[in-house]
C-alpha cells in the first residue's frame, strides 16, 4: 500500500433504493476498525468510502445528557429485567425496553450527577472547566452496554462528509473530531461482566464502582481499567475465613452464573483447601431464568444437610431465592452474604426475608457519608429536569402519574398535579444512611476530575504567579493521555480520605454486618466488624445468629466425635463426611492421649 491508497478489499456501501445516503456513525467506524483488525487487514488499516452510511439503530430514551467542556460517560444498570430478544441474524435486533426499575442504581446515577455539579462549583478543582455528562442505561445486558459504550467513545453524530479515509488505531480519535461527534475521555462503569466485554472490545478508559472480578487487575489485559471497589479475592477469602473460624465444615453455595459467582466460589475453594471445610453443593442462578433457577436452588438447600449457605449473587436474585425458600418453609439456614446483597434495604424490608433470613452474616462495601447528597436527592423534580427520562420513569413508579412537563404520557397514567415531592418519601432511593456503592460512584467521579485537573491545569511555579494554575483548553483530550494522569492520582476527598490507585485497584476495606431482629419483628443492619486487606476484625459477642441467640450454628456433614470413638470415612463422599465407630481403649495409654492421637479431626474438644 502506498500513500493514501485504500486497501482494495474493503468498501462500505449501504445503498438503499428510494433513500438518500446517510453517514456512518462513529460507533460504526470503530466497529469497522475492530472487525478489520480481527481479520488481519494490514494491522487494521481500512478505507471507508463514504458515499452511503447509516446509523444501525439506537436505544431511544435510554440516556440523560448535560453539556459541558468535558463530557464524562456513565453506564448504569437502571433496569434489572432485560428484554427477550430473538437473534435469527437475518435482520437487526429490535431491543424492547427493559423493565424493573432499580432504585439503588438510580441513586448511583444521581450520585454521579451530584459529584459533577459539586466539582463544577469548586474553584480549586478544574477552574473554568465545566464537566458535563452522558449517562446510559445498560440494563445489565451486554448488547445494550456495548452499543451504549460505542456511542460514548465514538460520539453519536450521524454526519460525515469525507471519502477515502484510512482508519487505524491511531486515527479513530482524529476522525471522530473531524466529524464533530462529542466523545467522552472516561466512562464511569458498572458490573464485571459488562466491564470485561466493553474493555476487551473497545478498550475505553473506564472507572468502575461495581466490577469486582480479580481478572480486571491484569494490567496487560485491561490496561485502561480502574475501579473504586476491591477485588473479589478479598471478600471471598473473608467468607472462607469466617467458615474456618466458626468450624463450619459443610457449606452450601448459591452463586450467580457469571464471572462474579464463578470467581468467588473458585477463590473460596482455594482458601478452604486443607482447612477441613467442604462444599456440599454449588447452585447457579441465571438472571434470565431466575424463577426456575431459584426454585431449583431452594429445593437443593431444603434437601441438603448443610446448615450454612453462602450466596454470591445480586440482591434481586436473592429476593427470588428467599421467596422460593419461604414457599418451602425453609427457615433454619444460616446465610453468608456477599457485598452484592448484604446491605440491601429492599431485602431487609421484605416480610419474606424476615421469615427466611434472620441472622445473616455478610461482607459489605465500606460506608461513608456525602454531605448535602440527601438534600440534593429530595430536591429533584421533573420540572427542573424536563429532559431527564430516568427521573420521569421514577416519578411514574413512585407517584403513579406522568409529570406534566414531559412530552410522553402513559395511556394508563394521568398527569401529575404538581404537588408531588420527594421531601417526605422514604425508600431506598432517598435513604442515605449507609452510602456504599453510591460512595464508590462519587469516588470514581472525583478520581476522573483530579486526573483531568492534572492534565489540563498543571501548577506553574513562578514568583509572579505564586504557584497558581491555569487550565488549558479541554478540547481533543485523548484517553491515552488521561490514563497516565489517572494512574498517578493521589488526593484527599471532601470527606478527608486519602485516595489513590494501586494498579487498577484501591486498598481493600470492608465492613462486616449482621442482620438482627428488632422488637417489632423487622430486621436491622448492625456493624459487627471490619476487614483491612486480609486482616479480619470481628466482635463475635455482637452477632445474632439465625437461632436468635449468640450460640454459633453448627454445620457439619459427619456426626460429632464422642470420646472412645474414631472417624470412619464414608466411601465416595468428601472427607468432611464421616461416621464414627467404637474403639477398644489400650489400658497402657491414657484416655486423653489416646483421644488426642486418634480423634485429632473431631470437631469438639473433650474434657
Amino acid at each position: 500500500m502506498q500513500g493514501d491508497e485504500c486497501y482494495p478489499a474493503v468498501y462500505i456501501s449501504q445503498m438503499k433504493p428510494q433513500y438518500q445516503p446517510k453517514p456512518l456513525s462513529s460507533p460504526s467506524l470503530l466497529l469497522v476498525w475492530l472487525v478489520g483488525r480481527e481479520l488481519g487487514l494490514r494491522d487494521g488499516l481500512l478505507c471507508v468510502q463514504m458515499l452511503t452510511c447509516s446509523h444501525w439503530g439506537r436505544l431511544s430514551n435510554q440516556d440523560v445528557f448535560q453539556d459541558g467542556d468535558v463530557i464524562i460517560g456513565g453506564l448504569f444498570s437502571l433496569h434489572y429485567q432485560p428484554p427477550a430478544t430473538e437473534h435469527d441474524f437475518t435482520q437487526l435486533p429490535n431491543y424492547k425496553p427493559c423493565t424493573g426499575l432499580e432504585y439503588f442504581e438510580l441513586q448511583y446515577i444521581y450520585a454521579m450527577v451530584f459529584a459533577l455539579e459539586e466539582i463544577n462549583h469548586n474553584a480549586m478543582l478544574l477552574p473554568g472547566v465545566k464537566l458535563g455528562y452522558r449517562i446510559f442505561d445498560s440494563c445489565g445486558h451486554p448488547p445494550w452496554a456495548l452499543q451504549s459504550a460505542l456511542s460514548l467513545v465514538g460520539g453519536d453524530d450521524t454526519k460525515c462528509n469525507f471519502t477515502n479515509t484510512p482508519i487505524s488505531a491511531g486515527n479513530i480519535e482524529e476522525i471522530t473530531d473531524r466529524r464533530g461527534g462529542q466523545t467522552v475521555p472516561v466512562i464511569i462503569g458498572g458490573a464485571s461482566s459488562i466491564s470485561q466485554i466493553v474493555s476487551r472490545m473497545l478498550k475505553p478508559l473506564s472507572i468502575s464502582y461495581l466490577a469486582t472480578c480479580p481478572c480486571l487487575s491484569d494490567r496487560l489485559e485491561y490496561a485502561n481499567f480502574f475501579r473504586t471497589i476491591p477485588s473479589d479475592i478479598y471478600q471471598a477469602r473473608t467468607v472462607a475465613q469466617l467458615a474456618i473460624r466458626f468450624n463450619w465444615t459443610w457449606v452450601g453455595a448459591v452463586v450467580a452464573n457469571n464471572n462474579y459467582g464463578h470467581t468467588a466460589i473458585k477463590v473460596f475453594q482455594e482458601e478452604i483447601q486443607g482447612a477441613g471445610v467442604c462444599l456440599a453443593f454449588v447452585e447457579t442462578l441465571q438472571r434470565e431464568n431466575i424463577i426456575s433457577d431459584a426454585r431449583r436452588a431452594a429445593l437443593t438447600i431444603q434437601a441438603s444437610t448443610a446448615r450454612v449457605i453462602l450466596i454470591f449473587t445480586w440482591y434481586t436474585d436473592v429476593r427470588e431465592l428467599f421467596l422460593q425458600l419461604g414457599k418451602l418453609n425453609v427457615t433454619d439456614r444460616q446465610f453468608l452474604a456477599s457485598e452484592a446483597w448484604s446491605t440491601s434495604g429492599d431485602l431487609l424490608q421484605n416480610p419474606v426475608t424476615s421469615k427466611v433470613a434472620k441472622g445473616v452474616l455478610g461482607v459489605a462495601i465500606r460506608s461513608s457519608t456525602i454531605p448535602g447528597f440527601e438534600s440534593y436527592l429530595r430536591s429533584l423534580h421533573p420540572i427542573y429536569r424536563p429532559d431527564d427520562e430516568f427521573l420521569r420513569k421514577f416519578w411514574e413508579a413512585e407517584f403513579g402519574c406522568t409529570p406534566g412537563v414531559m412530552s410522553v404520557q402513559r395511556a394508563s397514567l394521568s398527569h401529575c398535579n404538581g404537588t408531588e415531592s420527594l421531601k417526605k418519601v422514604q425508600n431506598v432511593f432517598t435513604d442515605t444512611s449507609q452510602l456504599r456503592l453510591t460512595y464508590n460512584v462519587y469516588l470514581a467521579v472525583y478520581a476522573a476530575a483530579h486526573a483531568l485537573h492534572s492534565l489540563l491545569c498543571p501548577i506553574k511555579d513562578s514568583p509572579s504567579e505564586n504557584n497558581s494554575f491555569t487550565c488549558s483548553s479541554p478540547k481533543h483530550i485523548k484517553p491515552s493521555e488521561l490514563l497516565q494522569h489517572l494512574e498517578k492520582v493521589n488526593f484527599t476527598t471532601p470527606q478527608g480520605e486519602m485516595f489513590y490507585f494501586q494498579g487498577a485497584d484501591i486498598p481493600a476495606k470492608y465492613d462486616l454486618v449482621n442482620w438482627q431482629s428488632t422488637a417489632d419483628g423487622t430486621l436491622k443492619l448492625v456493624l459487627i466488624g471490619h476487614v483491612d486487606g486480609f486482616a479480619l476484625h470481628l466482635n463475635e459477642s455482637a452477632i445474632q445468629w439465625i437461632t436468635g441467640s449468640n450460640q454459633v450454628p453448627i454445620s457439619v456433614c459427619g456426626e460429632l466425635c464422642p470420646p472412645g470413638t474414631r472417624k470412619a470415612i464414608r466411601k465416595g463422599e468428601p472427607l468432611c463426611c464421616f461416621d464414627w465407630s467404637s474403639i477398644r481403649l489400650v489400658l497402657s495409654v491414657p484416655a486423653r492421649s489416646f483421644w488426642d492421637q486418634l480423634c485429632a479431626f473431631c470437631f469438639l474438644s473433650q474434657s
